[in-house]
C-alpha cells in the first residue's frame, strides 16, 4: 500500500493542501511559476501552508560576508560533491559534470543541448540532490553558481533564454528538475564554492 502523502500548493490555480497526486497537479500544469512541494508528514505539510514557505530554503549558503579582509576560508573537509557547467556560447552548446571529493571522482555528466550555463549549474546540482537522495546520503553539495544556487532555494527558475524548438530538450529538463525540487524532501546542504578561496572549482571544465 502506497504511502499517504500531503502536497502543497502555493502557487497555482488553486493553492492549498491536498491529499491527491491528481488534484494537486490540476493546480499547477502547464501553470507558470507554480510553487508547490510534497510532504510524508500532515503535520509539517500544514505549517508549510500556514507560514506560505518550504524547509530547505535554510540549507543553501554561501560564505559570510563579515570575513576580515585577507583572511582565507578553510576548504571543504571530508567528503563532498561538487558540479559546474560548460556552455559554449550563450546560448550554446551546455552541459555539467559532478565529482565526489576529495577523490575525485567522476559521478555523473550530461549534455543538455542548447541552453546557458546557469541552467547548466542548476541542473547539475539538482542532479547532485536527486543522486544523493537516491543514495540516502547526507553529503552536502557545491557549486560556484550563486544564480543557480539561488533558483535552486527558490524552487524557481528566472532565465530568459528562449523557449522553442532549439531550447526544448533543456527546458524539458528544467521542468523535471523544478518537479523534482518541489516534491521531494531533502537535508543536504548546498554551498557556494569560494573561488577566491579555495581556486578553481573541481568540477571545471577548464575552457575558460
Amino acid at each position: 500500500m502506497a504511502k499517504q502523502k500531503w502536497y502543497v500548493v502555493l502557487k497555482g490555480r488553486k493553492p492549498g493542501v491536498y491529499t491527491s497526486w491528481d488534484k494537486a497537479k490540476e493546480q499547477i500544469f502547464e501553470f507558470t511559476g507554480a510553487v508547490y512541494k510534497s510532504f510524508e508528514d500532515q503535520k509539517v505539510a500544514e505549517e508549510a501552508w500556514a507560514k506560505k514557505r518550504f524547509p530547505n530554503s535554510e540549507s543553501i549558503y554561501s560564505a559570510p560576508k563579515s570575513l576580515t579582509k585577507g583572511k582565507k576560508l578553510a576548504p571543504p573537509q571530508g567528503d563532498y560533491i561538487v558540479v559546474d557547467a560548460s556552455s559554449i556560447g550563450v546560448p550554446g552548446p551546455t552541459e555539467y559534470q559532478g565529482f565526489l571529493m576529495p577523490e575525485k571522482r567522476l559521478l555523473f555528466s550530461k549534455h543538455i543541448g542548447l541552453a546557458t550555463n546557469n541552467l547548466g549549474e542548476f541542473l547539475g546540482i539538482v542532479h547532485a540532490l536527486a543522486y544523493l537522495y537516491q543514495n540516502e546520503s547526507t553529503l552536502p553539495v557545491y557549486s560556484d553558481s550563486i544564480t543557480a544556487l539561488s533558483w535552486v532555494a527558490k524552487r524557481k527558475v528566472k532565465s530568459e533564454l528562449e523557449r522553442n524548438a532549439h531550447t526544448e530538450a533543456a527546458w524539458s529538463l528544467v521542468d523535471r528538475a523544478l518537479i523534482w525540487l518541489n516534491t521531494h524532501q531533502f537535508t543536504n546542504r548546498i554551498w557556494k564554492w569560494e573561488t577566491q578561496h579555495w581556486g578553481e572549482n573541481p568540477a571545471d571544465y577548464g575552457r575558460k
